[in-house]
């Protein structure tokens, strides 16, 4: 009877195959069988085998030598689970059942088949164990290896880096490209040499030593590649960035998943001019919410004032418009902030949402865990209630004045904003008095302004030309007075035109909240001093059209009620305007 044994440590599935070994003399047999059995197995099943579409019986024959050998050789080579079923005619599948196996005296003479089948339990073995459950992402070292070898054609490498706490194979062909291992190379090399030498004159200094012997040292090369070890002591330069810069030396084009400080730093660190300007044409065209506080702060840790110009660029435009509805508002440096507010190119639709974008500022700089940007009313009810007294006037406070300071306050003409800035206790008394007295002032005067500095002291009103059509009309009012802001694409190819036109209390244009509700003016004629302002992008750059202040007398007539048009060609969306108002006193 044959002797079942069952080791420990390997579980298979119930369905699935099971490899054994039986010796058998019952009937004169002696020899060693190898089958596979099945929970529901049957003898005569027949199997699909082999590239000619032969068929075979379900269990191999331990006569069969050829297949035996095609087998083994199988294991061997490698070959995916789809193409070694077809060659072995085995299906391999996951298994838990146990296997069970018969073994009784095995002769010498069957020792060398029975290698064979243990090879093949733990090929089978070595399957089931080494699928991985998912694919794992390739490390830096395997897409450089990758990369480099394809490229020079699996040569052998020259130079073996040594660079945070990893091995890369380089070539000199490619190594060149580098500043900083060339240098690293050609010093390298040089003390390699020398060292070469010192040890040739020590063999040649012994006794006995001749001539030829130190010839023969002086013409051998030496064996292996060169290892060169460079320290890296910027924290930015990664195992990603490094991988990705060293593999820019085999293929120019290939590209990062970031474009970031990261690369910047490694392009700096190996030399590498070309790549470093591409990164930083990369993150001038990504400039972001996310990304414009960290790219600033890269332009001027490497005193890169293209990148530097972009960003601040950034900021005079969506500031307002984009950077104030998230979170990364909180990263923008004091510095910065307060260099934007002071800009004359700022783009807001309104000086009140300047002031709500440093109200936002200064609320997230007390609570910098905040994870998303609270609602107005909440920041309102922060500055109104967690004050005891004007939060301009208390010492945690006070260094937060130059920003208010920059705001055009006297600009903010609205009755709700007026009374929220009552409300909010951020302001002292005085500067209250003085912008409500101002407005009071000017009310009673017919619109008359105390301006001194037109460029400091007029009231901005924007809009954004984002979308076709390309028309955009705003209504405003200042001191009773109306006007009708319009933007628009001419006849002309490429070409927009920007005027303003007073509104008469009867014109569609006019709401009827704001006539019932705001003061209106009566007055047949009334100077103003305007000036408009275009931005937007023209041939891949930012670039601004001014008109220059214009005094004009605006009436109620068709004739007297519209400005001049202000014509621009070449305007690419999407496209800023403002308009800047101011009336002089009569």
């Amino acid at each position: 009877m044959p002797i079942s044994h069952q080791p420990e440590g390997f579980q298979f599935s119930r369905t699935a195959q099971i490899l054994y070994v039986m010796y058998d003399d019952a009937y004169g047999f002696h020899g060693i069988k190898v089958g596979i059995l099945s929970a529901s197995s049957h003898g005569r099943q027949r199997t699909q085998a082999g590239h000619t579409n032969r068929w075979q019986l379900r269990h191999p024959l331990g006569s069969d030598l050829l297949g035996q050998a095609q087998a083994e050789r199988t294991m061997r080579v490698a070959l995916n689970p789809s193409l070694r079923t077809i060659r072995t005619g085995v299906c391999v599948c996951v298994c838990t059942r146990p296997m069970c196996y018969s073994l009784t005296e095995v002769y010498y003479p069957k020792i060398k088949f029975l290698i064979c089948v243990l090879r093949m339990m733990c090929f089978c073995v070595y399957l089931l164990c080494s699928v991985p459950s998912h694919p794992s992402k390739a490390t830096p070292e395997d897409l450089f290896y990758l990369l480099s070898r394809s490229v020079v054609h699996y040569n052998q490498p020259d130079v073996v880096l040594e660079c945070l706490g990893s091995q890369w194979e380089l070539h000199c062909p490619n190594l060149t490209k580098s500043g900083t291992l060339s240098n690293l190379y050609m010093s390298t090399r040089q003390q390699r040499a020398r060292s070469l030498q010192d040890r040739a004159d020590k063999a040649y200094s012994r006794p006995g030593s001749s001539n030829s012997s130190r010839d023969k040292q002086n013409g051998k090369k030496p064996a292996g590649p060169l290892v060169l070890q460079l320290s890296v002591k910027e924290a930015t330069v990664t195992k990603e960035a490094l991988s990705f810069a060293l593999r820019t030396l085999y293929n120019p084009e290939a590209c990062p998943e970031h474009w970031g400080e990261g690369v910047l730093s490694t392009a700096a660190l190996l030399g590498l001019p070309h790549l470093f300007q591409r990164c930083l044409t990369e993150m001038i065209n990504k400039i972001s919410s996310s990304t414009v506080c960290i790219f600033h702060r890269v332009s001027c840790k490497f005193k890169e004032t293209s990148l530097q110009r972009a960003c601040e660029r950034w900021l005079e435009l969506y500031l307002v418009t984009e950077l104030t509805c998230f979170i990364y508002l909180r990263d923008l440096p004091f510095e910065l902030l307060h260099k934007t507010l002071r800009s004359p190119r700022v783009f807001a639709a309104c000086e009140y949402q300047l002031l709500k974008t440093v109200l936002y500022w200064v609320f997230l700089q007390f609570n910098p865990a905040a994870q998303i940007l609270p609602s107005h009313r909440f920041i309102m009810t922060f500055f109104s209630r967690y004050w005891a007294g004007v939060f301009l006037e208390q010492p945690v406070g006070q260094r937060f004045t130059v920003l208010f300071r920059a705001l055009r306050l006297h600009g903010i003409t609205q009755r709700a904003h007026l009374e929220e800035m009552q409300q909010i206790h951020v302001f002292p008394q005085s500067w209250l008095l003085l912008i409500f007295s101002k407005h009071y002032y000017t009310l009673h005067s017919g619109g008359d302004m105390q301006v001194t500095d037109f460029s400091q002291q007029a009231v901005r009103f924007g809009m954004v030309i984002e979308r076709e059509p390309q028309y955009c009309t705003r209504t405003i009012g200042l001191y009773g007075f109306y006007f009708l802001l319009k933007a628009a694409s001419m006849g002309e190819l490429d070409s927009h035109g920007f005027f303003l036109q007073r509104l008469r209390h009867w014109d569609p244009a006019m709401s009827v909240r704001a006539c019932e509700r705001h003061p209106f003016s009566m007055m047949t004629e009334r100077a103003l001093s305007y000036q408009i302002n275009v931005q937007a992008h023209v041939h891949g750059q930012w670039q601004e059209f001014n008109s220059g202040p214009i005094n004009q007398e605006f009436g109620l007539t068709k004739r007297t009620c519209k400005s001049q048009v202000f014509k621009v060609r070449g305007l690419s969306l999407p496209i800023f305007v403002t308009f800047a108002l101011a009336f002089a006193a009569v």
